[in-house]
């Protein structure tokens, strides 16, 4: 039987737009204009949930580990205390869109810190999240036999550069997003707006439980970046837009 924890989440910055809080059994989509404040906000979420005690598994897949890890510091996180302690993991998954590392094509645990991943193909790993859905996943330590912890993708539009659409949906919808369930994890997912089909966008927002937005808009001449949740599947929430301000050490904030 699935590990699914009953208690609902608080996200930060979200959390006010959506009053009950969310399941960990549920999936966040976030399609993001390129040129935005996405990653800004994503970091912010990830820095305040490990401030409040809440595990955090980070996939670096358009920044580096490294370009991840300086902007947690700047947010006052020690990096590596909460990846010792199993609170925080960031796992490197940009080396893998460069190429640089293909003699590993699966997740290579690092220290039991984290995982490296060496390919972009779906087809190289999907077979080991199989295995995992059918039996025990494949966890470092500090990670096994947990739940209510969020998975933070910060966006995967650079593996749409290995991989078809098509590809790409069925693996999300049969492997990615049941492992999540499976593990009782709450996956933000995020992906470029404008950079691909309509139909895989379609897709996504059919198979995601929620739908935020971040949109870079003109103003009175002034460009201002916005965020609103336009879709939460049977609950109450806030789908006005909200300015995204950003403060001098990268924290995102939420205005009306």
């Amino acid at each position: 039987m699935d590990k699914l924890s009953t208690k609902t989440l608080i996200l930060p910055v979200l959390g006010a737009l959506i009053p009950d809080g969310i399941s960990p059994a549920s999936s966040l989509l976030v399609e993001f204009d390129p040129e935005g404040q996405w990653f800004a906000v994503s970091r912010t979420i990830v820095a305040l949930a490990v401030k409040n005690g809440l595990r955090v598994a980070y996939a670096a897949t358009a920044r580096s580990r490294e370009d991840t890890i300086a902007s947690l510091t700047k947010l006052g996180i020690d990096v590596d205390a909460a990846e010792r302690t199993g609170l925080l993991r960031i796992d490197d998954q940009y080396t893998s869109t460069l190429k640089l590392d293909k003699g590993n094509p699966d997740f290579v645990p690092v220290d039991d810190k984290y995982y490296r991943i060496g390919s972009p193909k779906i087809a190289d790993w999907s077979i080991d999240q199989l295995k995992s859905l059918k039996g025990a996943p494949s966890e470092l330590s500090k990670w096994r036999e947990q739940s209510g912890a969020l998975a933070m993708i910060d966006s995967f539009s650079p593996y749409l550069r290995f991989n078809e659409e098509k590809v790409f949906l069925e693996w999300m919808e049969t492997r990615n997003l049941p492992l999540h369930r499976k593990l009782g994890r709450l996956p933000i997912t995020a992906f470029s707006h404008g950079l691909h089909s309509e139909h895989f966008y379609k897709s996504l927002e059919g198979m995601f439980d929620g739908l935020i937005e971040v949109r870079v808009v003109e103003q009175d001449n002034e460009i201002k970046n916005t965020l609103r949740i336009r879709n939460l599947k049977g609950q109450p929430h806030d789908s006005r837009w909200h300015e995204i301000q950003i403060k001098s050490n990268g924290e995102a904030t939420l205005v009306s």
